[in-house]
Parts: C-alpha cells; structure tokens; sequence
C-alpha cells in the first residue's frame, strides 16, 4: 500500500478527487482515507503543519497500515534557483533547526544516532525524473531542508546552506516524516512544488498566491507517477 501525506487540505485535495472506492477510517487524532489510483492501494491524510504533527502521523500510517511506500507531497519556499511551481524531488531530506555541532563532531541538521540525512528510496527518484523528463515541467533533484517555521530570510537557513549547496525547498515536515520512515525501514519519497522564494519581497503574499498552483502540480505529478509505477 501506498501512503501519501500532505500537510494542508489544500495539498491533498487533488489526490483525493482522484481516488475511487474511498473510505475513511480514524485512528487517535487523523483520519485516513483508503482507496485506489491507478489499481495501487493507497491511503491518504492531512498531517497537520509542523515536524510533530508529520512525525505523529506517519507513525500512525506504519502502525495501523500495511504501508510499503510512503510519498510525501505539497508547498515548499524555493531557493538556489528554485522557482515558483518548480517541483523538488529530495533526494536528502534534513532538518535546518537542528544543531549539536558542539556536542560532538555533528554536522548541522544531524540527529544524534541518526545520518547527516535521510535518504529517498533511489527507485522512486528514478522513475520520477523519467516520467518529468517527458513533462512540461521545471524540476531539481537535490536536497529539501525542514524546520518549524516559515522561513522569510535565507539568513536562517545560511548554517544549513553552508554546509550543502543543492537544498532547493525549504517548509515545515519533510524531514519528521523521512526520518520516522527510516527509522520504521519504509521507502519514502518527497516531492515540493515551490510556493514562494525566500528573500523576495513579496514572498509572504506569494505563499498565497501561488498556493493552489504550487499544490495541484505536486499532486497532479503524483498521480502521473503512480499511473507510470507498475
């Protein structure tokens, strides 16, 4: 079965009106609906906004679902030439608020116990640039870095910055959800359609303005990707 997470309403909405033989089933705080695209199983849910709430949720998918494969969609702010409605495949996923570099010889964003990164399933990368290859679609594969907050100045994220230089999204989940999957030994990808640029001065009203968009071409691909999955 295959898992897809979103955060918002808006960034599941799409996959959600493309789903046939729809259920919903709860489990302590989500709901999760079941269904099928494209013959797959799959089971969808909005996780809420935040590393805890992404990191809640994916571990409630693990545990009550026969999940094989976990997609991480929705927004992300662009960066190192990252535009709006460009679409990031994360290659790594790491945290941009971590950091017990003090501590130990850590890099910045590494988890004590855990890689300097979260690796996608390299599978599901591939087959996802074949698919964008033929698509009118501007895309990276790279790295997407997460934190809880919404990132106005690259300043906050220089530390990160300085330590990779193909971080291409930055937003809120990405990274809980990576890293309870590898702890759970669950293939994960993540995909980020571009919302807004850090550092450009209308960042803020652009979250909004491109929000739908951003959100239906993470989707929209997604579906294309699972009509190409065999």
């Amino acid at each position: 079965m295959i898992a897809i997470i979103g955060a918002m309403e808006v960034e599941i909405a799409t996959i959600k009106a493309t789903m046939q033989d729809l259920q919903s089933v709860s489990h302590r705080v989500r709901t999760f609906y079941r269904g099928t695209i494209h013959g797959h199983d799959v089971v969808l849910v909005q996780a809420g906004v935040g590393k805890t709430n992404a990191a809640v949720t994916t571990s409630l998918l693990i545990e009550h679902f026969d999940v094989d494969t976990i997609v991480n969609i929705g927004v992300a702010g662009g960066q190192n030439g990252a535009c709006h409605k460009d679409l990031i495949l994360g290659r790594e996923i790491v945290y941009h608020d971590v950091d017990v570099t003090d501590y130990s010889d850590y890099v910045r964003g590494q988890i004590p116990g855990q890689d300097a990164a979260f690796h996608a399933d390299e599978r599901l990368i591939e087959q996802a640039v074949s698919i964008l290859a033929k698509q009118d679609v501007s895309y990276k594969v790279g790295r997407i870095a997460s934190g809880d907050q919404f990132v106005l100045d690259s300043a906050i994220v220089q530390p990160i910055n300085a330590v990779y230089d193909d971080i291409y999204a930055i937003e809120m989940e990405a990274a809980a959800i990576a890293h309870v999957a590898t702890l759970y030994d669950v293939p994960f990808l993540i995909l980020r359609s571009i919302s807004d640029v850090l550092d450009d001065v209308t960042q803020a009203e652009d979250f909004y303005t491109f929000l739908q968009d951003a959100a239906d071409t993470a989707a929209t691909f997604l579906v294309s990707l699972l009509d190409a999955i065999q």
